[in-house]
């Protein structure tokens, strides 16, 4: 009886790029919202357009006004580079191992319903401020990587010594615990809707959960792994 086969170090690292360097959506989405993010720095930012980032970030007030594209319009901007950078970073890992799960096109479905439904937990759960103006691709990301933990319960988890599923039913709980005691939480400089991160993460969960296919296991990922290896350069 052999031993179950523990890749190394350089073995997971190889997997991880190629993981990245095929995520054809994933890596589209974020060349997209560096993008806008350059062009809104170049025009001066948040300080210099505020404009802008009221027509295309979501609010109550927008929404009344019948600006229902905000609903979507959200996810692709950011106030600042380091909120752009690090959703972008999250956005490329996370979006990279569910596609290689399941495809670009579940990404992509995954992503968008995910920032639906994160926009309108927002709009209706309580907001840490009445005036606040919604930006960032979190609730999209949040879905991502419930979809992922749940899909693909055995995954290990960098720098967490957690299974993903455990660390999925976390998030998602935590989120959720935190979006209902946004009225008692005290007010800081960080202002984050938690309400989206609990929509977008609920909406991964439950569309995994809804998928007629059977959670992933480690061997899976390995043999799938290794029949990709195995097949000859196109």
């Amino acid at each position: 009886m052999h031993s179950p086969f523990v890749p190394g170090r350089s073995q997971r690292l190889k997997w991880w790029w190629e993981d990245i360097r095929s995520a054809r959506f994933s890596l589209a989405l974020a060349g997209v919202v560096l993008a806008i993010e350059a062009a809104l720095t170049l025009l001066g930012g948040a300080n210099a357009i505020p404009e802008v980032y009221q027509a295309l970030g979501l609010s109550r007030d927008g929404i009344r006004k019948g600006w229902v594209w905000q609903i979507g319009s959200h996810a692709l901007i950011h106030g600042v580079w380091w909120h752009a950078l690090l959703n972008v970073l999250i956005l490329i890992t996370t979006g990279a191992r569910v596609e290689r799960i399941d495809g670009w096109k579940t990404a992509a479905r995954v992503f968008v319903i995910g920032s639906l439904v994160g926009g309108v937990a927002f709009l209706l759960m309580p907001m840490p401020m009445s005036d606040m103006v919604l930006v960032g691709a979190s609730g999209g990301i949040f879905a991502l990587f419930l979809w992922m933990t749940t899909m693909s319960p055995q995954s290990r988890m960098v720098l967490v010594p957690i299974s993903a599923k455990n660390l999925g039913l976390g998030v998602l709980i935590a989120s959720g615990a935190l979006a209902v005691a946004v009225p008692w939480l005290p007010a800081g400089d960080l202002v984050v809707s938690h309400s989206c991160h609990f929509g977008g993460a609920l909406t991964g969960w439950l569309i995994a959960r809804r998928n007629t296919r059977e959670p992933l296991t480690l061997a899976d990922l390995q043999k799938a792994r290794a029949r990709r290896e195995s097949a000859p350069d196109s």
